[in-house]
């Protein structure tokens, strides 16, 4: 008898600890947003040429020898709109798909 009752004691500690655990987790989460990521470069069509300008778009960087318009019609829509670049691997990478 007096096994269960420290067994129950035991239990019931448990059980509020693991509540607290659980709304403080529920809690602290929102109070911490995560930090969304700023482009560090947008990419654009410029007079049919592919060109990369400051994450405002803005400031005109650089020229590049790739012609929009021989690009797929989505590959064109975004670059009219603007395709936002994060780093240099991202740039990298996105002018070898556009055929630099």
């Amino acid at each position: 008898m007096r096994t269960q009752k420290i067994w129950f004691g035991v239990l019931a500690i448990l059980c509020v600890a693991a509540l607290a655990a659980a709304l403080i987790w529920m809690f602290v989460p929102a109070a911490v947003e995560p930090e969304v990521p700023q482009p560090r470069y947008l990419l654009m069509d410029q007079g049919g040429k592919l060109a990369l300008y400051s994450p405002d778009g803005e400031t005109f960087l650089e020229e590049y020898e790739v012609y929009t318009r021989l690009l797929p019609e989505s590959d064109q829509a975004a670059l009219v709109k603007g395709v936002p670049v994060y780093n240099d691997s991202e740039l990298e990478s996105l002018l070898e798909d556009y055929g630099l």
